[in-house]
Parts: structure tokens; sequence; C-alpha cells
């Protein structure tokens, strides 16, 4: 699952990769939740083409201020070390990706009962920036 929105300098994708699922009115998900943008201040010169920076790093640049609108819970895992990853590519592309565990709830719709098709979607949004979804493609790959 991906989407994009618009961040310093274009577009934010993300992704999620889901992990495991349970629950009837509320279900538990334990994701990496992938965001990749361009920030244009973090490009650089160099030989090397991608840096993988330490997680203390991350309150250092912007990151997009995505939320769950349906999570009742949602806990970052740091057991042993915080489970986050940042890349920096030397045209200013950035990665963040974080392992969360996502406590939401479902509202069962049974507008055709017993013949219901039942979704539980992961409701996302943000207060700076713009959803729009796009295609599945793999934003991380080098």
């Amino acid at each position: 699952m991906s989407s994009t929105h618009k961040g310093p300098d274009g577009t934010v994708g993300e992704e999620i990769l889901v992990m495991e699922e349970a629950g009837e009115k509320e279900y538990q998900i334990d994701i990496f939740f992938a965001q990749t943008w361009t920030d244009s201040r973090l490009r650089f010169n160099s030989t090397m083409k991608i840096l993988t920076l330490n997680s203390n790093m991350v309150g250092l640049i912007w990151i997009p201020d995505t939320i769950f609108r349906n999570s009742k819970t949602a806990e970052a895992h740091w057991i042993t070390t915080p489970n986050q990853l940042l890349r920096i590519w030397n045209d200013g592309k950035i990665l963040y990706t974080l392992r969360l565990t996502i406590n939401a709830e479902c509202q069962l719709q049974l507008h055709n009962f017993p013949m219901d098709e039942h979704s539980c979607p992961l409701i996302f949004s943000s207060l700076q920036i713009v959803n729009a979804w796009q295609a599945d493609e793999n934003e991380h790959g080098d």
C-alpha cells in the first residue's frame, strides 16, 4: 500500500508493509511505515550516492506529520535499538522507515448480512501535506 503527499520540494511517498493482522471491531497490525520525499536542502556532492544515518539524526530534519486517524493506540518499536531507518541520497531524496504496532478501530458494515465483505482500512492523514495515492512501486531499491 502506498501514497504520496506534497513535501518541502514536492512529493512524499508512503508505503506500508503489514506484518500481522487480527481482530473484529478493532485490529492490531505490526507495520514498517516507509516515507520518501525530496528536500533540496540536503543535496550533497560526494562519491557516495547514499548516506545511511543513525536514528539520532531523525530529529534534525523535516519529517512529515503523518497521523493514523482511526488508531486507538500506536507504538514505535525501540527494542533493542530504535526500529527506524534514515537514508539520504545525494540528490536530496530521503527514505524514512519506522516500525509501528497500531491498534485501530474497524466498523462492521452489515448492509448485506450475511453476505457482507469485510475490510478494515488504516486511515492516515496530515496537517501539513495533502494525501494522494500513487501506484505501488519499490521506492527504496538501491
